[in-house]
């Protein structure tokens, strides 16, 4: 090969050692981005949750909470898991419950962020509550799936007529898994709920979920008869699988009012 011939191989050589690293460099940026962003999460307002969970159909059924959004002052963190890969992030300041009315019942959402969003369908009798649809929601930069499941049997998670020294046991299944919580009922208190005192219930459960999914979801609720509602909640969830979701939070209601 001639000097010439050699000059013109070396610069043509030049962008083919330039684009890949030009690929990398980019992918690298990427990827510093996305994990940045993993480890955040999205505050809903009032207004984003009434809109994208809330509904003005339906006549509310006797017996259910009001209809409107709740919000409720929150701290805590959580942990999400794909395989190896674990993600921690902070919660919002604010996490909101959304009760709109259903047939027979009314749907109750907790966003917790945009990220983390758990919304349950419930039938009022004159038992009390019964739980009969699951709809969690669990993301990563938006990545993730919604998870829709019916329980079998529904399981009641308020009776109608609770006081101090109550117990009671929740059992069902969804899908695979296996879901036995045991409720008690460990005292009364007054607490105050945005300058309003407020006579509640002080309830523990305590969750074992086995299957494909397995491990605990414990929640101690401060539970307002009148309202219908928890005036404060506090939540530990450790679940491990193909996915794994640790979550610690602690919700307190600002307002007796919901905002509608």
């Amino acid at each position: 090969m001639l000097p010439y011939d050699r000059r013109i191989v070396s610069r043509l050589a030049r962008p083919i050692v330039f684009i890949p690293l030009l690929i990398a460099l980019v992918f690298i940026g990427l990827g510093a981005w996305w994990w940045s962003q993993a480890g955040t999460s999205t505050p809903v307002s009032e207004e984003y949750a009434g809109r994208e969970y809330g509904s003005a159909g339906g006549p509310a059924v006797a017996g259910a909470p009001a209809s409107g959004v709740w919000t409720y002052r929150a701290t805590g963190d959580e942990t999400v898991g794909i395989g190896p890969v674990t993600i921690d992030r902070p919660l919002p300041a604010e996490a909101q419950i959304v009760v709109r009315p259903a047939p027979k019942g009314f749907w109750s959402t907790l966003a917790l962020s945009e990220e983390h969003v758990e919304a349950s369908r419930l039938r009022v009798t004159p038992e009390g509550e019964y739980l009969e649809e699951r709809v969690t929601s669990v993301k990563v930069t938006g990545l993730g799936r919604d998870e829709r499941e019916k329980l079998v049997p529904p399981a009641l998670v308020y009776p109608a007529s609770i006081e101090p020294g109550d117990t009671w046991t929740e059992r069902y299944v969804m899908d695979e898994v296996r879901v036995l919580t045991r409720a008690r009922v460990t005292g009364a208190e007054t607490v105050d709920v945005g300058g309003t005192p407020m006579q509640v219930l002080v309830i523990d459960k305590r969750g074992k979920v086995t299957g494909p999914i397995a491990g605990i979801r414990d929640d101690r609720i401060w539970w307002s008869p009148e309202l219908r509602m928890p005036v404060r909640w506090v939540m530990r969830t450790k679940l491990d699988g193909f996915a794994s979701l640790r979550t610690d939070a602690d919700l307190t209601l600002t307002s007796p009012v919901p905002t509608t």
